[in-house]
């Protein structure tokens, strides 16, 4: 392709040719597509496709089957991602409301365990795990704030 690229530009192809049309292939747009040896790699969210995946095929106005089928795929694909995306974003709102829960079932527990205590020693350890069970509640509902999905 470069070579080629280079005779076009020697026989005289104007500069708006050779930038829209026939640009330079950079090494890193020849890489592999991760997703397909990396299906849930980390930043795929960005990815896009190089530039001569979307070229028209020099303006051809045929309709071109094999491309509309590529593009059907990668849209598909980046379909599949977005619904994945939402469909952890839902999990871990829940997972924020279950750690608020579980934050208070336990000062909970200390509470009553409190309450049955019969020697001060075990009422103080006690009224600290509640105070600290408390602390963890609220600073995960204040850190969650407009973000957790509440389980009752």
């Amino acid at each position: 392709y470069q070579r080629a690229r280079s005779s076009i530009q020697r026989l005289g192809a104007d500069e708006d040719t050779l930038t829209t049309i026939y640009q330079d292939i950079q090494l890193h747009q020849l890489s592999v597509d991760k997703e397909v040896t990396e299906e849930n790699r980390y930043g795929q969210g960005s990815d896009r496709l190089a530039w001569f995946w979307r070229v028209n095929n020099g303006h051809d106005l045929k309709e071109d089957v094999w491309m509309d089928e590529f593009y059907r795929v990668n849209w598909l694909k980046a379909k599949a991602r977005w619904q994945r995306w939402e469909e952890e974003l839902r999990l871990v709102q829940h997972e924020m409301g279950w750690t608020v829960s579980w934050f208070k079932y336990r000062m909970g527990e200390w509470d009553q365990r409190y309450q049955q205590a019969t020697k001060p020693g075990h009422q103080a350890y006690a009224h600290q795990q509640v105070l600290l069970w408390g602390r963890f509640a609220l600073d995960a509902e204040n850190s969650f704030k407009d973000k957790l999905i509440v389980v009752t």
